[in-house]
């Protein structure tokens, strides 16, 4: 990998005057002067480019004619379901491009390239996330309920791998409550845009379902069924092992379960800006064989200014034989919170 980096950067040098003069990155737009500074990420259509002068704008890919960019390379995956590590340099008709792999140029339809990912030297500028929190109070019963949660996401030239929390804390009298708690780490590594191996990592308490302390690890591999500018849903199994104490602390080590996890990611980058994202993961029981499961939680944020949004977040939890007999085996919420994006 870091051969094939290395290759691009001497290209990079060997391509003359003209590239050296020419340091920083730059959009070719129809009708349009060009607009210099830095491409950060093409996502779904929608190219975010840091404009001199100007911060951060999103443009359209309609409206691009071609692009030349070198930075430190860029993580590329086509319409096509290629995948290529590379950079840009313009080419000379309209609404084309062509990829420098590091061995010979690669020439795409501006519009046909999916996701492009800026592969920074630096550590933390290559992780993006959100953050965000909500309250809500009930007079009646005197119960407030406050709820958190946080998103983090870092990436690799094939590596990507992402951090999610929630937390639910009931507030009555005077006494806070640890009602839902959910940490989940993923680890993707691309193979080819075709299919992916993943790992995981989780950690969940769910006092509805009886549950103290749920902690559980698993491998399995992921494919993109189905792939599009303004969405992306992806298909994995695998195997997981769970380790669990319920309420009454009683517990249970490596109950093995086969996950079926399906992620749906939608954007809509005209304004409203609205992003709809859904994970629901179906477990089947081997050690107890009968038990089955489903976590979910179904996202929607809504930006109201540059990197503020609202967002809404419903959650569902299904155990048919849950930790505690008696306890209950169906779980659901619907939370609200403002969130900041960086």
């Amino acid at each position: 990998m870091m051969k094939k980096l290395l290759l691009i950067f001497l290209a990079c040098g060997l391509c003359g005057v003209d590239v050296l003069a020419q340091e920083k990155d730059t959009v070719y737009l129809y009708h349009q002067n060009p607009l210099i500074g830095e491409l950060k990420r093409i996502r779904y259509g929608t190219m975010l480019f840091r404009g001199e002068g100007l911060g951060n704008m999103e443009i359209d890919l309609n409206n691009v004619r071609t692009i030349r960019a070198y930075g430190y390379g860029y993580r590329i995956q086509t319409a096509q379901r290629q995948f290529v590590l590379g950079v840009f340099k313009p080419h000379e008709e309209d609404g084309m491009v062509t990829v420098y792999d590091g061995y010979e140029d690669r020439t795409f339809q501006v519009r046909h390239l999916n996701d492009v990912q800026l592969i920074h030297r630096n550590f933390f500028r290559r992780i993006e996330g959100r953050m965000g929190a909500g309250y809500s109070y009930t007079r009646s019963s005197a119960i407030g309920r406050w709820n958190g949660d946080l998103v983090l996401g870092y990436d690799t030239e094939r590596l990507e791998v992402d951090l999610r929390g929630s937390v639910i804390i009931t507030q009555a009298e005077q006494v806070l409550d640890r009602e839902r708690e959910n940490l989940v780490l993923t680890g993707n590594y691309y193979f080819d845009p075709n299919w992916f191996a993943f790992g995981l990592g989780v950690y969940q308490r769910n006092l509805q379902l009886g549950i103290n302390r749920r902690i559980q690890q698993g491998l399995g591999v992921g494919l993109p069924m189905v792939q599009h500018k303004r969405g992306v849903l992806t298909l994995q199994t695998g195997l997981v092992i769970n380790q669990e104490i319920n309420m009454e602390d009683l517990r249970d080590n490596n109950l093995y379960e086969v996950p079926v996890i399906l992620d749906v990611t939608f954007f809509k980058l005209n304004k409203p800006k609205i992003n709809f994202t859904s994970n629901q993961t179906f477990f089947i029981g081997l050690t107890q064989a009968g038990r089955y499961r489903n976590d979910g939680e179904t996202r929607i944020n809504w930006e109201i200014v540059n990197n503020i949004d609202f967002g809404v977040n419903f959650y569902n939890n299904f155990d048919n034989q849950p930790p505690i007999p008696m306890g209950s085996n169906f779980d659901y919420g619907l939370v609200f919170n403002l969130g900041y994006r960086f």
